[in-house]
C-alpha cells in the first residue's frame, strides 16, 4: 500500500529506461505518471542495433567497468527475458595477424580520447588476428560465463560458419552475444509488468501517451493532440527522453549547457537469398574499410545490416537514413561477403539517434557509458539520464532510481536484478517453441497455428491471456497476416494504442514484413475505428499518413494489394 504523503514521480519519455524507471519506482510504492510525446519505445530504443552485448568494441577505449556491467545484464536478460534473448554466435573475419595492435593498445589506455594520442596513432590499419583474439580473451574473462561458449579460433571452411570473402580474409574468430528482435515488444512487456505492480500493490500509475508538456510556475502542464491539458505537481521529474533529453529539458525552462551529442545510427533490411544463405543462423561482425566496425545480423527471414556513426544535430523525431549511410552499408556488405546488393536489394532501412553525451573528437570514441545529471525545474529537482544502451537498461534504471530514493528520503523496498520479464511460464506437456506448440494452442484457443506462431515472438507465453479472451470471436484476417481483427482490438484495447502507425511499427511489428500493403492498412484502420480509436472520417488520411511515415522513415513503398 502507498501511504498518503507518497512522492509523485513524473518520467518523461517511455521507451525502456523510462518504462523502467517506472516499473522500478513501483516496486519501491513510489506513484508514478509516465508521459511520452509520441508512442511507446519511438526513439532509440525501437531504432537500436538489436543486440544484447558486452560491447567488445569498447574495450578497444579502456572502458572495462562498462564492457564487465554490460556482461553481467546479458547474463541476467538471458535468465530474465529468455523469450525476448537468444544467444548469438558472432564470427569475426580478420586479414593480418598483427596488425592494429599500436592502436588496440592506446586505446584500452584511453589515449586515442586524447588530440594528441589521435596525432601519434597514425593512420587506419585493419585490426589483426592476434589483437582481436588478446580482446576476446580479455572479453571471456570479464564475462565468466558459464551460458555462453567462449571464444575460439575456427576454419573458414567448417561447415555452419559464415561464409565470407576468403580472398579478402585469411582467418576467422568467433564469439558469443545474445539477440533481442524486438525491442519494441520488450518495452511492452515491461510496461505490463509496471502495470501488475501497480494494481496488486495498489500504487497509482497514469500511462500519457501522445502529450507535449509545459512548465508554468511549479507545475508541468500536460497537453494532448486535441489541446486538453492535465496540470500536475510533480515531486520529482525524471527525464528520460533519450536524445530529445536537451529539448525536454528546455520545455522545462532548465537553464543548461549542452547535455546530449548523440549522433545517428542507421541499418538495413534485406531478404537477398544470396547473402542469407552466406550468413546462416549466425552473424558477422567485420571491419568496413575505412576502419569502422559492420555487423551482419539474421533478423528472423531477413538480413539486418549496421549501423553507421554520423554526427546529428536536428530533431531526432526527424531522422532518416540518407542515401550516402545506405550506399555505405551496401559497400560494406560487398566489402565482407563478396556479395553485391543494389537499392533494390533494400526491404527496409531504419535509423535512431544516439542519446550520447556531448563530447569533442571522433564518435567512435565517444563513451557509451551512461551517467545522471541533477538540475531544477523552479526548486522541483529534475534527474536527466544521459547516454544508455539497450543492454543495460535495468542497471541504468537501477541507478536512477536508487538516487531518487536517496532525494526522496524513501527505502529501497524490492529489486530488479532476478525479475522476470512476463511471457516465460512453463510451456505446457513438456513441449517446446515450435510447430508442436503453435497447433496444442490453436486447438484450445479455437484459432490459428500461424496465428500463434506470429504471436510467439512478440508475446511469448502472454499470448495465452490474449488469445483466451479472444477465443471463438475468430473475426476477419488482417490482409497479408495471420491475425485476425479480435486479436488486433485487443491488442489496441490493452497496449496504449492511439495511432495506425502505433500498430504497425511497434505492436505487430508490420513495418519489417516482407507482406506490407495499403488493403492491410486499411483493414488496421477499420478494426482502430470498431475500437473508437479513429474516427471514419479520418480512416483516409490517417492510412495516407502512415504510408507516409512508412516510405520516408522505412524506406517501404506500399503496394495497394
Amino acid at each position: 500500500m502507498t501511504d498518503c504523503a507518497a512522492p509523485l514521480v513524473v518520467i518523461l519519455g517511455a521507451g525502456v529506461h523510462g518504462v523502467a524507471i517506472a516499473r522500478e519506482l513501483l516496486l519501491q510504492r513510489v506513484p508514478v505518471v509516465l508521459v511520452e510525446k509520441h508512442d511507446i519505445a519511438y526513439g532509440a530504443t525501437a531504432k537500436s542495433s538489436r543486440l544484447i552485448h558486452g560491447g567488445l568494441r569498447y574495450l578497444e577505449y579502456g572502458d572495462v567497468s562498462l564492457v564487465r556491467e554490460s556482461l553481467q545484464e546479458r547474463e541476467r536478460l538471458l535468465s530474465s527475458a529468455p523469450q525476448f534473448v537468444r544467444p548469438l554466435r558472432l564470427f569475426i573475419p580478420v586479414r593480418e595477424s598483427w596488425s592494429g595492435l599500436r592502436r588496440s593498445v592506446m586505446g584500452f589506455f584511453g589515449l586515442r580520447r586524447t588530440e594528441w594520442g589521435r596525432a601519434l596513432e597514425g593512420p587506419a590499419v585493419p585490426r589483426g588476428y592476434w589483437p582481436t583474439r588478446i580482446g576476446l580473451s580479455m572479453y571471456d574473462w570479464l564475462s565468466g560465463s558459464q551460458a555462453f561458449p567462449s571464444s575460439t579460433a575456427v576454419e573458414m571452411s567448417d561447415p555452419g560458419v559464415p561464409q565470407v570473402d576468403r580472398k579478402r580474409y585469411s582467418g576467422m574468430l568467433a564469439y558469443s552475444d545474445a539477440q533481442m528482435l524486438y525491442p519494441e515488444r520488450f518495452v511492452l512487456a515491461l510496461l505490463a509488468d509496471a502495470v501488475h505492480i501497480a494494481a496488486s500493490e495498489h500504487v497509482p500509475l497514469d500511462i500519457l501517451t501522445r502529450r507535449t508538456v509545459a512548465w508554468e510556475q511549479n507545475t508541468l502542464r500536460v497537453i494532448d493532440d486535441k489541446g486538453i491539458s492535465r496540470d500536475l505537481t510533480p515531486t520529482l521529474i525524471v527525464n528520460a527522453t533519450g536524445a530529445w533529453g536537451d529539448h525536454t529539458l528546455q520545455s522545462l525552462r532548465v537553464d543548461h549547457p549542452p547535455l546530449f551529442g548523440g549522433t545517428k545510427g542507421s541499418h538495413i533490411v534485406t531478404w537477398n537469398a544470396e547473402l542469407k544463405a552466406a550468413l546462416g543462423e549466425h552473424a558477422v561482425y567485420a571491419e568496413a574499410n575505412d576502419g569502422r566496425l559492420v555487423f551482419v545480423l539474421p533478423f528472423g527471414d531477413a538480413v539486418l545490416v549496421g549501423t553507421t556513426d554520423e554526427s546529428f544535430t536536428g530533431s531526432p523525431g526527424e531522422v532518416t537514413a540518407t542515401p550516402e549511410e545506405l550506399d555505405y552499408l551496401l559497400r560494406s556488405v560487398h566489402d565482407v561477403f563478396g556479395i553485391t546488393l543494389t537499392n533494390e536489394d533494400i526491404a527496409a532501412h531504419y535509423c535512431g539517434v544516439r542519446p550520447l553525451p556531448a563530447h569533442a573528437g571522433s564518435n567512435a570514441a565517444t563513451s557509451r557509458d551512461h551517467s545522471l545529471a541533477w538540475q531544477a525545474a523552479d526548486g522541483v529537482p529534475v534527474l536527466t539520464l544521459v547516454g544508455g544502451k539497450l543492454t543495460t537498461w535495468r542497471a541504468f534504471a537501477e541507478e536512477a532510481v536508487t538516487t531518487v530514493l536517496q532525494r526522496l528520503q524513501r527505502p529501497r523496498l524490492e529489486a530488479t536484478a532476478t525479475r522476470m520479464v512476463p511471457g516465460d511460464d512453463p510451456l505446457p506437456n513438456g513441449l517446446v517453441a515450435g510447430p508442436e506448440l503453435w497447433s496444442h494452442w490453436a486447438t484450445e484457443f479455437q484459432t490459428t497455428p500461424e496465428q500463434v506462431a506470429a504471436l510467439w515472438p512478440l508475446y511469448g507465453t502472454r499470448l495465452t491471456t490474449l488469445l483466451q479472451t479472444t477465443r471463438g470471436d475468430v473475426g476477419r484476417t488482417i490482409a497479408g497476416t495471420a491475425w485476425t481483427s479480435s486479436v488486433v482490438r485487443w491488442i489496441i484495447e490493452h497496449e496504449w494504442v492511439t495511432r495506425l502507425e502505433d500498430l504497425v511499427e511497434r505492436r505487430l511489428m508490420l513495418a519489417f514484413a516482407r507482406e506490407l500493403s495499403i488493403t492491410t492498412l486499411n483493414d488496421l484502420a477499420g478494426v482502430l475505428i470498431d475500437a473508437g480509436r479513429l474516427d471514419v472520417a479520418a480512416r483516409d488520411a490517417e492510412i495516407a499518413a502512415c504510408a507516409a511515415r512508412l516510405q520516408r522513415f522505412y524506406g517501404r513503398w506500399l503496394s495497394s494489394s
